[in-house]
């Protein structure tokens, strides 16, 4: 029979699900280091509120009564952040490190994005001008600095040269002249009105950390284990201060200079350079010192907000003091407290689910709300139902894939993996296990005998088939070229199949339909779609369609619900009998895993919070935190 492809397509071409959010109220601090904390520079709308940023693509803006506002915007790292004068925006740069550099603006007050612009380069700067018309975003390119439409995020041609790469930039507040910072040692000011130079100054290399202060007479920065201070009007170095891993607190208001010195041991220290009439800066003074964090935990960023100090640290913890002085050290008060732990994994048993965390194993449900400790955790990240046992094992390790008996306790070892083990499935009474992208393998858990099945390059993710035979998903550019494979486990006869796609993973099975995503990647143009293959008719049917590309996206099948989250922003239902489909409303934290029973649908989330559905409504039932001693809290 000839291959049919069929289009009944839904497409899904936006993240701004702005009725589908909400945020959380805690003091629970970012999961993730802090890589900076960001306020308004508009004194008028000041409301002593900031947001911290992490690598966890958490946005918490906290409040003057140090409570925490969250919302996970990215799975990626957000780098750098500005607010709006106006404090109800703030646009962000995420990035993963290589080729995704991304600066997204984002409504507070509704937690919809506004707009998203995709950079070819890294981003070395990030801000708004004075009164908000534009966001400057310093590239590391000759072009340097692209100025953006605040509202709508086009591009607007202010300045007529290249500025190099900048790291700092920042405008009058007329907004008619701009000044940037370049690392390789100048100090240039732009008329924004005809997009000239009007001067250019020599001044130190390399600095990091850079700001401008007592109404932009004083530049600052970091190079190495010295703190530079320069004058801002002629680039002249005023100041050279020797200090350890510091740490620069001053704001553009300031009229003095602060900064905070970590010895490494764990011990603080907060200096202030008072500003002499504007003829100089007086050598640093001790205010006070701080017994903090140590080492990996220690402070990686700072802000002051008028006569307050707030710091975030690589484990992601916010600290808080203020700059009246004290003669003897005393503890740095820490704002936040972590009081849950963290879900990891979860499977279905009955009308109840089993909830991994880093030491044990609980059981629960919506309907109960009970909490039943089933067992300690022995280090493992995932879970897997098998009858009234626990399959447990890691992801990207070779840790021995256990069998938990809690009622005994017992535990057994079934297999080694001889490589990384990427992905394990149970089909009846067979696992599917893949190792390092190239083998799949199949282990009988009666004759508990581990077979070779298939092995390849660029593999993604394999299930057995109604027909008994081993579907694999992989990359189309692996020979043989094709996304789908069909491989018979006994005469190991491999078959491409005629799937469309540069790439499929996530697979689902259900009577004679796959289900899986793929990747379409045609010049700039990149689709991900969610895909039924049959294997009788060999037809291809495409479901749901993301007009970008989403390499992480899943799919979870309870017939007659499969579920996804292409797009990444939240779980989407489709009904497989009814050809529709909706939106969970999600919680303050993106979705990773969803399970289904009977009765109710929970979302697991990637802060380890549970969010419970009906699997006919986009509602959120509840948003669960498991506490530290084992009981749900919910928010």
């Amino acid at each position: 029979m000839k291959n049919k492809l069929f289009t009944s397509i839904i497409l899904i071409s936006s993240l701004n699900f702005i009725l589908f959010s909400q945020s959380h109220m805690s003091t629970q601090g970012h999961q993730e280091s802090i890589s900076m904390l960001v306020t308004s520079n508009n004194l008028e709308s000041l409301d002593n509120s900031y947001y911290s940023i992490g690598k966890d693509g958490f946005l918490v803006k906290w409040d003057s009564d140090n409570i925490g506002e969250h919302y996970q915007i990215t799975d990626l790292e957000i780098k750098m952040a500005a607010v709006s004068p106006n404090n109800k925006e703030i646009a962000v740069y995420e990035t993963d490190g290589g080729s995704i550099n991304r600066i997204s603006v984002w409504n507070w007050e509704t937690l919809s994005r506004k707009y998203a612009r995709r950079f070819s380069d890294s981003i070395t700067s990030l801000s708004y001008s004075s009164k908000g018309n534009y966001i400057i975003v310093g590239t590391a390119t000759v072009d340097g600095a692209v100025f953006l439409n605040s509202s709508s995020g086009s591009v607007i041609n202010k300045i007529s040269d290249s500025t190099g790469i900048v790291n700092y930039a920042e405008t009058s507040s007329s907004e008619k002249t701009a000044v940037m910072y370049s690392p390789a040692g100048s100090l240039s000011y732009y008329n924004l009105s005809n997009g000239r130079l009007k001067k250019k100054f020599k001044t130190i290399q390399g600095l990091t950390q850079t700001v401008l202060f007592n109404n932009s007479l004083y530049l600052a920065g970091v190079e190495g284990n010295n703190i530079y201070i320069c004058h801002a009007l002629s680039g002249k170095i005023l100041k050279v201060i020797n200090s350890s891993s510091p740490v620069i607190l001053t704001s553009r208001t300031d009229e003095n200079f602060y900064y905070l010195e970590n010895d490494d041991k764990g011990l603080y220290t907060l200096y202030m350079l008072e500003n002499q009439e504007n003829q100089g800066l007086s050598t640093p003074r001790i205010i006070k010192t701080l017994k903090g964090p140590r080492r990996s935990e220690s402070i990686s960023c700072g802000i002051k907000i008028g006569n307050n100090i707030m710091c975030g640290t690589k484990a992601g913890a916010v600290y808080k003091t203020n700059c009246e002085p004290e003669t003897e050290s005393t503890i740095f008060p820490i704002l936040t407290e972590n009081t849950c732990s963290k879900i990891l994994d979860m499977s279905p048993i009955g009308e109840d689910f089993y909830f991994l965390t880093k030491s044990a194993v609980y059981k629960s449900s919506y309907d109960t709300g009970i909490v039943n400790r089933v067992g300690d955790n022995p280090n493992y990240t995932k879970i897997i139902t098998y009858g009234d046992k626990l399959i447990m094992w890691s992801k990207g390790t070779r840790d021995d894939v256990m069998l938990y008996d809690y009622s005994k306790p017992e535990m057994t070892s079934l297999f080694t993996p001889k490589s990384s083990l990427q992905s394990l499935r149970l089909f009846g009474n067979t696992l599917v296990e893949m190792e390092s992208n190239s083998v799949v393998n199949m282990y009988d858990m009666e004759s508990r005998k581990l077979t070779e099945a298939y092995t390849g390059a660029g593999l993604q993710d394999a299930i057995i088939g109604s027909d008994g035979k081993l579907y694999v998903a992989k990359s189309y550019a692996t020979n043989p070229k094709s996304a789908l494979l069909c491989v018979d486990i006994e005469t190991k006869e491999t078959v491409p199949l005629n799937l469309p796609g540069n790439v499929a993973y996530a697979l689902s099975v259900h009577n004679n339909d796959i289900y899986g995503i793929n990747i379409i990647s045609e010049n700039s143009v990149k689709l991900t779609s969610v895909f039924k293959y049959n294997i009788i008719s060999k037809s291809t049917n495409t479901l749901l369609r993301f007009k970008d590309e989403d390499s992480d996206a899943l799919t979870y099948l309870r017939y007659p619900f499969l579920y996804t989250n292409i797009g990444k922003d939240t779980i989407r239902s489709y009904n497989l009998t009814e050809s529709k489909n909706f939106a969970f409303r999600r919680s303050a934290s993106l979705p990773e895993k969803v399970c289904q029973n009977a009765s109710r649908v929970v979302i697991l989330n990637k802060d380890g919070s549970i969010s419970w559905y009906n699997s006919d409504r986009a509602p959120v039932l509840a948003d669960w935190y498991l506490t530290s001693d084992g009981q749900w809290f919910e928010y």
